[in-house]
């Protein structure tokens, strides 16, 4: 088969593709869009992924392939293969994306590579998905994504605390950005901008809780565990934590 002269979507932005960059992309998937929405379903199904329509199992590939790409010039995401993306990636998004009500103006924060942002936009179009992440590369780089994907997601390349200044949102979301005593400081002047954060954590969110409470970041704020499930592979659970503003 010829290779494509078309440029690839770290070439268009100018940024540079690292020496061996085209190894490590045939050894994260080898086939074309089909063959990774047959590879995702099939990692899928066991985890009892199986409420996912084909179109937007087409999407889940397309941000597959546009990610990987991207990631051989700037590190936005490990879970380069089928199997990592979906026990470690979409697996947190479709959980964090059931705890949605209709029509949720959300915005996720920290996003690095759109996870869960980008995959929650594909999974529930009914909300409203803003993105930012401070480090300003993987804005830029994740507007391109949405664009390419035609998602309506507006990409600020802000802190958190910079876009609160202008915008209010339903709920928050966030994964592997802090742990709780970080995200809460960051956070504390603003609670009133948005009614609740969901944050994706790992089993050590029973001592980031007490480490917040400890330094009284959480007073007033009603944490609440509303969802747990397993990690694949592993001993360990994951957890969605819901934390609700204080009232007033």
């Amino acid at each position: 088969m010829q290779e494509s002269d078309e440029p690839t979507p770290a070439s268009r932005a100018g940024l540079k593709r690292p020496e061996g960059a085209e190894q490590r992309r045939n050894a994260t998937f080898v086939g074309d869009a089909s063959d990774l929405v047959t590879q995702l379903k099939e990692v899928a199904a066991p985890l009892a992924i199986t409420d996912i329509q084909d179109e937007t199992w087409t999407k889940i590939a397309e941000y597959c392939i546009q990610i990987w790409s991207w990631n051989q010039s700037i590190n936005l995401t490990r879970h380069t293969t089928p199997e990592l993306f979906v026990k470690r990636d979409l697996l947190d998004s479709w959980h964090l994306a059931k705890l949605l009500e209709p029509n949720e103006e959300i915005l996720d924060i920290g996003t690095g590579g759109g996870v869960p942002g980008v995959l929650v936009a594909i999974l529930r179009p009914d909300v409203q998905v803003t993105l930012c992440d401070s480090v300003a590369k993987k804005a830029v780089v994740m507007q391109r994504v949405v664009d390419q994907l035609q998602l309506k997601v507006p990409v600020y390349p802000l802190s958190v605390q910079k876009v609160l200044e202008d915008f209010r949102y339903d709920s928050l979301t966030a994964r592997a950005v802090g742990p709780l005593i970080r995200l809460c400081t960051w956070l504390q002047e603003d609670w009133h901008k948005f009614r609740r954060l969901l944050a994706i954590k790992g089993p050590k969110w029973v001592e980031e809780r007490g480490e917040a409470r400890h330094k009284g970041v959480l007073k007033n704020i009603e944490l609440r565990r509303v969802a747990a499930y397993n990690m694949p592979d592993t001993e360990s659970e994951s957890t969605i934590l819901q934390l609700l503003r204080p009232r007033s």
